[in-house]
Parts: structure tokens; sequence; C-alpha cells
């Protein structure tokens, strides 16, 4: 994702600061044809989120059986190596990259499953705990009057 700079601190030739206008950097063969100067402070602005917006990376969209195939692999091994990744990569239609970034997504989901899981045991734990503290309290006080 490209990140958006401002004007002035652009080292391009032939750009100049206009106002507080934000503008991604340009491919230096783009500059014969923009005048920042003719350009209304609007016009910058919008430029700059046009361009911007293209920028943004496009989201992976996995098939059913692509889904299948890396669950599958993750339950065998939470790290695969890359001739592993890259099998699979080549099995189920995917660069590597994208394999080694879904099973590095994958691990922080699993591992935020099992910290919310055994938080939710522990608070199990106190309120059980908590609720026969008193039952406990109750029949000993019982004991006591008879």
């Amino acid at each position: 994702v490209g990140a958006c700079v401002p004007v002035g601190a652009l080292s391009l030739a032939g750009l100049e600061r206009v106002g507080s206008a934000y503008l991604s950097p340009m491919p230096p063969q783009m500059l014969p044809y923009v005048s920042l100067g003719a350009l209304s402070r609007s016009e910058l602005q919008l430029l700059n989120q046009l361009h911007c917006r293209r920028k943004r990376r496009h989201r992976t969209i996995f098939t059913d059986e692509q889904l299948e195939a890396l669950e599958k692999l993750f339950q065998e091994t939470k790290y695969p190596d890359v001739g592993t990744r890259e099998q699979l990569a080549r099995r189920v239609h995917l660069r590597e990259e994208k394999v080694e970034v879904w099973f590095k997504n994958r691990r922080a989901k699993w591992r935020r499953q099992k910290r919310s899981s055994s938080e939710e045991s522990d608070s199990q734990k106190w309120s059980k705990s908590s609720k026969a503290e008193p039952a406990a309290k109750e029949s000993k006080h019982e004991r006591d009057i008879e």
C-alpha cells in the first residue's frame, strides 16, 4: 500500500507544495502532464483520494477447496516449511506468499481462540468456586445449629 505524503515532502523535481493538500508520489513520467499550480485545493484532494484508493491492496478470496486444503494442513502442522507451502500452493493454485500469510493469520486466530477459551474456563472456575463457597459455609453453619 503506497503511503500518501504531503507534496512538500516529495523530492521529485517539478512538484511544489500547494496549500496543505496531500498527494501520493507520482511516477516521474507523469510529471509533464500534471500542472499542480493549475489545480484547486479540492481538485488536489480528489486527485489524492483517487490515487490512494487505487493503491489499496487486493484482498484474496479463497475458494472452499483452497480453505479446506489450508485448514487440513493447519491441523497437521501450524508451521509448514517452505517446501510444504510451495507444494500446497501449486496444488490449490495460489502463490506461496499467500499460503505463508494465510498460515500467519491462522496461527494468530488460533492463539486468540486458545486465549479466549482459557479465559472462559478461568471465569467459569471462579464463578463455580464463588457459588460453592456460600453453600459450604451454610452447611457448616447448619451443622453448628443442630
